[in-house]
């Protein structure tokens, strides 16, 4: 899996996984801006599963 965006929350539960850089970029801002609550946004680069692992 490849070009992961990985968004979490540091005040509340929420966190997500998405394949679209914008669509990660706008749960972030969105969430910052109604909850104004503390949030990162990390780009996971990671190959695929070895199979039968």
């Amino acid at each position: 899996m490849q070009g992961v965006h990985h968004v979490v929350c540091h005040d509340c539960p929420f966190e997500g996984l998405y394949e679209s850089a914008r669509t990660a970029t706008g749960a972030r801002k969105n969430h910052e801006h109604k909850r104004n609550h503390r949030v990162s946004y990390l780009e996971i680069d990671r190959p695929e599963p070895l199979p039968g692992v």
